[in-house]
């Protein structure tokens, strides 16, 4: 009888039913069944179940996060009357994403692997302020922390929290886990952290594994193991600090602006950007590929503005650009305000903090109280149009550099207004609901991009479509709840202005067949993830063979490599750059192709760090784009 409960129990998880879960759950407990073997043996091995199909392709997120309530659905009930003893078993551990980010996807997933593998888990949610992982942890001893972040944005905020628990003597008394697509094993070792892992699963195991080599909790919690961590960690932290009291990216900024004073452009070039950038596009010829890292909110400091007024005020937006696109000589610009633009006009609440990216503060709860905005003066669309309209004139007249207009398709739009994990579960279990929720998203995506065209408020309009991942979603739901909208109704909008298509997706592995071929697009900024790669993450020797011939690729140098200031920082930024050179044009000739690729970084370089990093790409592409140019191509 037992062994019937837990089997019924592991299929009621791998069903995502939350009702038969607390049944069961209830019904095991008046059969006599142990409560930890029903959980672990019940509940935890249909949560296997569901992570085994998941990492073989043959369920997605929705499915996970489905599962993963169902398991907490009968743990509710489980949980409780576990023995005190078996209780007192059980490793803590602290999870959530850091401050400043909204996504919450990655943490949920690892969140359920671990109380599926017996952690108590506290879940601090998202938007997590630093000072709030280091609390929790201390209140409750913890034995982990984990934190994660999909933005290149706001992952630096992982090192600060790692700092205050230096500071306060307690970072040995931790095992710390990161993760999110752009962390990588250098970035996590290098601020100290104790691991990183490619998904879920790899996470839930190495932390299982590692709580168990931590002291015993009495003695390193203890005051005299605290006031050893003060002491250990005090002159790493000195050194820290001397060197945070630098704004290495107002310091970078003078610099280079001194040097382009006294010295100008260093070379004149045969072609200018916005000729450069044109051409590459339609794959005629050109005296080297055009090169842009997505620096776009860390320009603001050749302005001296804050972040805030970057993303707000057209005026700061404008100079920034101007002067970022001047002092670098950058061949465009692409109008990367923030990714809250069109979720705050359908009522989400906005957090702009001074110097650090914008993020939602809080999601609408209704998907009755969703209405199309009008779109009108005071709106965050409209205010970003205006200010995107007075960029592209300064940089076209100025600069004969091409502006880009930024802003988010229809389903990035309802996750930022509501949540990605609550809107993919929705996907399943009220699909019609969502779909008249990305209806009235796609309205307003439509109008928004209409202004920009009937304004002239940019050269070209990219658009972030960021959910066609075929981990996170199948091929046919990402078609269902975003493909179709996009397809039939807003890029009509582009033919009828006959402009470029244009996708910004720095997901790991995205649906490209989609959103290059079905779309027809003209240009697609990509992010590539290596530890990804088993997964469907690709790079330009699989991308330009596939797609060369109908769409121009953008990407893919890592942008966390632009964080790090130093003179082995730039050089690393400069080789990979020089190597992405040396290798992407002789695969555009092997293709039958002479330019149609663009130099750039894989997601936005983050808003905090130096400029030099971003001077060192673009000057490296300068430096032997011609020669190469001419070598390979004649």
């Amino acid at each position: 009888m037992a062994a019937d409960i837990l089997n019924q129990l592991a299929e009621a998880v791998v069903d995502g039913d939350d009702d038969l879960a607390e049944e069961l759950a209830q019904k095991a407990l008046n059969e006599g069944v142990d409560p930890y073997d029903a959980i672990v043996n019940g509940l935890a091995r249909g949560m296997a179940i569901v992570s085994d199909q998941y990492e073989k392709g043959e369920a997605f997120v929705p499915h996970l996060l489905l599962a993963s309530g169902a398991m907490y659905a009968g743990m509710d009930i489980l949980s409780p009357e576990m023995t005190k003893e078996e209780g007192a078993l059980q490793a803590v551990g602290v999870i959530g994403t850091i401050e400043g980010d909204v996504h919450d996807i990655g943490k949920n997933l690892v969140k359920t692997m671990l109380s599926a593998g017996g952690f108590k888990m506290i879940d601090l949610g998202a938007d997590v302020p630093i000072e709030k992982f280091v609390e929790t942890a201390k209140e409750h001893e913890a034995d982990l922390i984990s934190m994660s972040a999909l933005m290149t944005t706001t992952m630096t905020n992982m090192e600060k929290v790692i700092e205050i628990l230096q500071e306060e003597g307690i970072r040995d008394s931790i095992k710390i886990m990161i993760g999110g697509a752009p962390v990588s094993e250098e970035y996590a070792s290098g601020i100290g952290a104790d691991s990183t892992h490619p998904d879920a699963m790899h996470a839930s195991a190495w932390a299982s594994e590692a709580v168990k080599e931590l002291d015993p909790k009495a003695a390193r919690w203890s005051e005299e193991k605290i006031n050893l961590g003060k002491i250990k960690y005090r002159e790493i932290l000195a050194k820290k600090t001397v060197s945070d009291k630098v704004d290495i990216g107002l310091e970078t900024a003078s610099k280079i602006k001194e040097e382009f004073e006294s010295i100008g452009v260093k070379s004149k070039e045969e072609m200018t950007h916005i000729d450069r950038t044109v051409s590459a596009m339609s794959d005629k010829k050109v005296d080297r590929l055009p090169v842009y890292p997505l620096a776009c909110g860390v320009l603001r400091k050749f302005a001296g503005v804050n972040y805030r007024d970057y993303a707000t005020k057209a005026e700061a937006f404008t100079e920034s650009a101007f002067l970022g696109c001047k002092y670098l000589d950058l061949d465009m610009f692409v109008g990367l305000a923030d990714l809250s633009a069109t979720s705050a006009d359908f009522g989400c609440k906005i957090k702009y903090p001074e110097d650090d990216t914008p993020s939602s503060e809080g999601h609408i709860k209704d998907y009755e109280k969703i209405e199309v905005p009008e779109l009108k003066k005071g709106t965050r669309g409209y205010e970003l149009v205006m200010a995107s309209k007075m960029a592209k004139e300064k940089i076209n007249k100025e600069l004969n550099t091409p502006f880009i207009g930024f802003h988010e398709g229809p389903l990035l739009t309802l996750t930022q207004l509501m949540g990605a994990d609550r809107i993919l579960m929705d996907m399943k279990t009220q699909p019609d609901v969502v779909l008249e929720a990305v209806q009235k998203c796609t309205d307003y995506i439509c109008q928004l991009t209409e202004l920009f065209f009937s304004e002239g408020a940019c050269d070209a309009l990219c658009i972030d479509n960021l959910w066609s991942n075929n981990v996170i979603m199948s091929e046919q739901d990402y078609w269902k709840f975003d493909g179709k909208f996009v397809y039939d109704q807003h890029i009509p909008l582009f033919k009828q202005y006959n402009q470029p298509y244009i996708i910004h997706n720095c997901a790991d592995a995205v649906h490209f067949e989609t959103q290059i071929k079905k779309f027809g697009t003209s240009l697609y900024s990509y992010a590539y993830y290596e530890k990804s790669r088993d997964k469907g993450s690709q790079n330009y020797a699989d991308l330009i063979p596939k797609y060369g011939d109908m769409c121009c690729m953008m990407g893919e140098v890592n942008p966390v490599e632009f964080m790090d200031g130093s003179a082995a920082g730039v050089q690393k930024v400069r080789d990979d750059t020089k190597t992405l050179l040396e290798n992407a044009i002789p695969v555009l000739k092997e293709n039958g192709l002479q330019s149609k690729y663009i130099l750039s970084t894989g997601c936005e370089v983050p808003p905090g760090g130096p400029l030099t990093t971003v001077q060192a790409m673009v000057n490296t592409v300068k430096e032997f784009g011609p020669e190469l140019q001419k070598k390979i191509m004649g």
